[in-house]
């Protein structure tokens, strides 16, 4: 039986609760033999595993950027950079000081806008982990605090319309700054989940024109969030611009996505063959 691919998962170094060792444990005895570790803004949870004995597993370093955009959201996966780079390096330790100060900002505005004040020991945590922090965090404290019962409830009750106020004044890079960092990493960038965009077909068509024209080499095809038809589309925008497949099921673990499983998505919409995903057949990774 063909091993499956994972490119796109995430560890307790950003949103998820699983190790880099945990989530290596987890793929193999889930017939995973392709993997990637592609945490926000952060590639502690890459370096992790790319120390770690192969154990026959084809590993990919990782990284998903946030990319400030007026609607929707932007994420940029970087495949198979150089994770001793100076810049990316230097430009990561950066976005995690701006994380912080997005998180401080969704902590006023959920004071002000919800009269919801979350606890000084809940901040102070976050602001001192070693972790990028974002709104899955807030979420789950929301939760804890029982002003929501669910992950979803809390981005759609709160964190959805804060981010609206926060997107017009958060730190952080643009497209184009986040594609030329993957790239001067050695790297490849693709578009994820390219339905975040919240673009119809024709825009996100012009939308991978300009970030083609500005070193962008892949896009996500298959992901948890992905129908059918859209998949279709974004097969056919890598044929027409000459993008590389790249696919995963964005597996966060039990805490953040408990209906997510690693290779398989929900139930089942996300198989990727280990030679069947272009990114794989055309890149051979450099921790290989």
């Amino acid at each position: 039986m063909s091993r499956l691919v994972d490119l796109h998962m995430h560890s307790i170094y950003s949103d998820g609760d699983k190790s880099p060792e945990e989530l290596m444990q987890l793929a193999k005895q889930n017939n995973i033999g392709i993997m990637a570790i592609t945490d926000h803004d952060n590639i502690m949870g890459s370096k992790e595993l790319m120390k770690m004995p192969s154990r026959g597993m084809v590993r990919y370093s990782g990284v998903e950027l946030t990319a400030l955009v007026n609607k929707g959201r932007m994420h940029i996966l970087g495949y198979n950079i150089d994770l001793d780079n100076a810049q990316l390096n230097a430009e990561l330790d950066e976005l995690q000081r701006c994380a912080i100060y997005n998180l401080l900002m969704y902590v006023d505005l959920l004071k002000r806008d919800f009269n919801i004040e979350i606890p000084k020991e809940e901040i102070d945590r976050l602001v001192n982990s070693k972790k990028n922090v974002g709104r899955p965090e807030l979420a789950l404290i929301l939760i804890k605090m029982q002003k929501c019962a669910t992950i979803d409830q809390a981005f759609d009750i709160y964190l959805n319309p804060v981010m609206e106020r926060v997107r017009k004044v958060k730190k952080g890079l643009s497209p184009e700054e986040c594609i030329e960092l993957i790239n001067n990493a050695g790297g490849v960038a693709s578009l994820a989940h390219p339905c975040s965009l919240k673009l119809d077909d024709a825009e996100l068509e012009e939308r991978i024109q300009t970030l083609k024209a500005v070193g962008l080499r892949g896009i996500e095809i298959q992901h948890i969030h992905t129908t059918a038809k859209e998949r279709a589309f974004y097969a056919h925008l890598a044929t027409k611009y000459d993008l590389l497949e790249t696919g995963g099921t964005d597996y966060h673990g039990p805490a953040v996505k408990p209906n997510v499983m690693i290779g398989s998505g929900i139930n089942h919409n996300v198989h990727i063959e280990e030679d069947t995903l272009s990114l794989v057949l055309k890149i051979k990774s450099r921790y290989q």
